[in-house]
C-alpha cells in the first residue's frame, strides 16, 4: 500500500511540473491582446463578464482563441437558440447605444456614466423623477438637477423587488453621479449596494421590453409641453390626493384615468399590447418647472378579453412628493402607438402634516375596498377611486389622522371618529361615535364602509370629526360625493 501511495505522489508531480512546464511554454507563444480584443473586454463586456471569465479570456494564447470565446460567451447568452438573431446580444448592443445618445456629457461616452452602467444592467426604469429645486451643498448651493429612477418587479430573484436609484448632477453640467441606492421593502427604505449588480442584466426579457426608451417618449412630451396646441384626444380624469409623507413632505398620489377606447392597442402574436408615457410637469406659484415624472405604462391582453374592456376605463396610479406651498399641474398622456395626447392642468394646495397639532388627510372614496401594493403593505392603491356612486352599492371610505396624543400613563392614544352626510347643508345622516382601538401610534389609517341604499340620487357631503380624547381637540374633514341610479 506504501508503494502504491508513492507511486501516485511521484506521477502527480510528474504531472504538475510537466503542466507548469507546458504553461510556461504557453505564456512564451502567447499573442499580446489585440486592439479589438481589448476594446471588446474594457468597453463591451465590462459590465456583464464575469471575473472567472475574464480571466479565461486573458489566459488565451491568440486571436484565435479569443475570437471562439466571444463567439461562445454570446451563444451561452443567447435565450433563443432556435433562432438567427441573438436576442440577449441585439438587446445589449441597443442599450449600449442609447446609453451613449442620452447620457453622455462633454468627452465622456454614455455608457461610462453611473446612468449608463444601471440603464445597460436593468434597463429602463419605470418611473424616472427630475428635482430641479436647489439644494444645498459642502461647496455652494447647486442648482442642478436630482434624478431618481425606481424599478419594480424585476424578474431576477437577487434583485430587490422594489428597488429606487438616486443620481445627482452636482455642478449642473450633465454629470450625473450615483448618490444613493435604495431597497424598498416591507419595513421601509435601507440601502442597496449597486455593485452587486455586476450582472443582472435579464438575459430572457423578449427583446421588444429590452429595446424600450421611455427616454426618447419623454422627449416627445417634453416638446409637446412648450407648445401651445390643446391636446384632447385622450379623454383624461386625475384625483390627486394629500396623505403625510416622509420627512416634511407631503405625498400626493395621482390616479389618472382613461378609457379603453381612445387607446389604439398593436397586435403581435395574438396579443394586444398598449404602451403609454405618463409626465407631469410641477410648477411653482411663479410658473417655474420645479419637479418633473414620468412613467413608462405597457400592459396587454388576449384578443377574447378585448372586447369586454372597450368600454372600461383603464386606472394607474402615481405619486409625489412635495413641500408645503401652491402647485400648478399639468399631466400628458402619450399613446406610443397612435401618438394621441392626454392632457390636464390642475392646481393643489398642500399643507404641511408633520407640524404640531391634530390633523386629517383627504378623504378618499371608493365602490371597492381599497388594495395594498404587493410587497408593500403600507402603500395603498386608489385607483379605483371615485365620487360616484350607485343607489344599491356601497361606499368604502379611507382616510389619515395625524399628531395624536399618546397618554402619559399608559402610552397609547385615544380617540372616536363620527360620520356626518349632508345635503344642501341638512344633515340627513349621523353615525354614532365610532371609538377606535387604542395603539401607540401617533398616525394612524382608517378604513371603514356605509351603504348608500336608501340614499335618492343627488349630491352630498361627506364629515368626518375626528376626537382626540387625550387632548381634548377636534378635527374634521369633507368631501363630496354623487348618488346615481343602479343600471
Amino acid at each position: 500500500m506504501k508503494i502504491l501511495k508513492i507511486c501516485v505522489l511521484i506521477w502527480l508531480m510528474f504531472c504538475v511540473s510537466g503542466g507548469l512546464g507546458q504553461n510556461a511554454t504557453q505564456e512564451a507563444k502567447k499573442e499580446p491582446l489585440s486592439e479589438w480584443s481589448k476594446q471588446w473586454l474594457e468597453e463591451v463586456v465590462p459590465y456583464i463578464i464575469t471575473d472567472a471569465e475574464k480571466s479565461v479570456f486573458l489566459s488565451l494564447p491568440n486571436e484565435e482563441e479569443r475570437g471562439r470565446f466571444i463567439q461562445l460567451f454570446w451563444e451561452k447568452k443567447d435565450p433563443d437558440p432556435s433562432t438567427t438573431e441573438n436576442e440577449f446580444k441585439i438587446a445589449y448592443y441597443k442599450r449600449i447605444a442609447i446609453a451613449n445618445k442620452l447620457f453622455g456629457f462633454s468627452k465622456k461616452d454614455g455608457w461610462r456614466t453611473d446612468r449608463g452602467k444601471i440603464f445597460i444592467l436593468l434597463g429602463p426604469p419605470q418611473e424616472i423623477q427630475r428635482d430641479f429645486t436647489p439644494t444645498g451643498s459642502s461647496f455652494a448651493v447647486y442648482h442642478g438637477t436630482r434624478e431618481t429612477w425606481n424599478y419594480w418587479g424585476i424578474e431576477n430573484p437577487r434583485l430587490p423587488y422594489n428597488l429606487e436609484i438616486v443620481f445627482v448632477d452636482r455642478f449642473g453640467l450633465g454629470d450625473y453621479v450615483l448618490q444613493e441606492s435604495l431597497s424598498m421593502g416591507q419595513y421601509g427604505r435601507s440601502a442597496y449596494d449597486i455593485n452587486s449588480l455586476h450582472y443582472h442584466f435579464n438575459r430572457l426579457e423578449i427583446l421588444a421590453e429590452a429595446m424600450k426608451n421611455p427616454f426618447e417618449n419623454q422627449l416627445k412630451l417634453e416638446g409637446i409641453v412648450t407648445t401651445e396646441v390643446t391636446y384632447d384626444l385622450i379623454p383624461v380624469k386625475s384625483d390627486i390626493f394629500r396623505l403625510k409623507g416622509k420627512a416634511q413632505n407631503t405625498y400626493s398620489p395621482i390616479v389618472l384615468k382613461l378609457p379603453y377606447a381612445s387607446l389604439s392597442p398593436k397586435i403581435i402574436e395574438d396579443k394586444a399590447y398598449y404602451s403609454l408615457n405618463f409626465l407631469v410637469n410641477v410648477s411653482d406659484q411663479e410658473g417655474e418647472v420645479i419637479l418633473q415624472k414620468s412613467k413608462d405604462i405597457n400592459f396587454s391582453f388576449s384578443p377574447e378579453e378585448l372586447p369586454s374592456i372597450q368600454t372600461g376605463i383603464y386606472s394607474f396610479q402615481t405619486g409625489l412628493f412635495l413641500a408645503q406651498g401652491d402647485y400648478g399641474l399639468q399631466l400628458f398622456i402619450l399613446d406610443n402607438f397612435s401618438g394621441k395626447i392626454g392632457r390636464v392642468s390642475q392646481n393643489l394646495s398642500v399643507q404641511n402634516f408633520s407640524e404640531e397639532g391634530l390633523a386629517v388627510s383627504d378623504i378618499i372614496l371608493s365602490p371597492e375596498a381599497f388594495k395594498t401594493e404587493k410587497n408593500l403593505p403600507q402603500i395603498k392603491i386608489f385607483i379605483e377611486s371615485s365620487d360616484t356612486f350607485q343607489t344599491d352599492g356601497e361606499m368604502h371610505i379611507y382616510f389619515e389622522i395625524y399628531n395624536l396624543t399618546l397618554s402619559q400613563t399608559s402610552g397609547t392614544n385615544r380617540f372616536q371618529v363620527e360620520y356626518l352626510i349632508l345635503q344642501n347643508e341638512k344633515e340627513l345622516v349621523r353615525v354614532p361615535h365610532t371609538r377606535i382601538e387604542p395603539s401607540q401610534q401617533k398616525d394612524c389609517q382608517v378604513q371603514t364602509s356605509l351603504v348608500i341604499k336608501n340614499f335618492k340620487p343627488g349630491v352630498y357631503v361627506l364629515k368626518i370629526r375626528v376626537t382626540d380624547e387625550n387632548a381634548a381637540s377636534l378635527v374634521t374633514g369633507q368631501t363630496s360625493f354623487r348618488v346615481v341610479e343602479s343600471r
